[in-house]
């Protein structure tokens, strides 16, 4: 499983029907991320340039551009960010394979410098 992080802007209906009947909105949200395959871990509402952020997992990025799509197409949220997160030991794993490939990429017009 992958651990994400989802920032989004609610539409305007949206927020006011949530402040005119204010409801538990991890409730569904768990519901929906359980029906493809994943498992919510926080629900936040913020203020500032995104209304809600989500920290979940899912099996995959396809699972996870199915909720992107979900929410968007639902008419409720207009703008989505969605950010892959990786545990420390899967950025140590990454380090490690970075280490290993060092060496192999070299920066444009640097085969021609070492040529000459």
């Amino acid at each position: 499983m992958t651990f994400y992080l989802l920032r989004a802007k609610l539409d305007h209906e949206f927020m006011k029907a949530l402040v005119q009947r204010p409801e538990d909105r991890m409730v569904a949200t768990t519901r929906l991320l359980k029906g493809i395959g994943g498992r919510l871990h926080y629900y936040f509402f913020c203020f500032g340039e995104y209304d809600i952020v989500l920290i979940y997992e899912l099996p995959d990025d396809i699972s996870s551009a199915s909720l992107s799509m979900v929410l968007t197409s639902s008419g409720s949220v207009t703008e989505v960010e969605t950010t892959p997160l990786l545990t420390t030991e899967e950025a140590a794993a990454a380090m490690s394979r970075a280490c290993d490939a060092m060496g192999i990429y070299q920066k444009p017009g640097w085969a021609e410098k070492s040529a000459r």
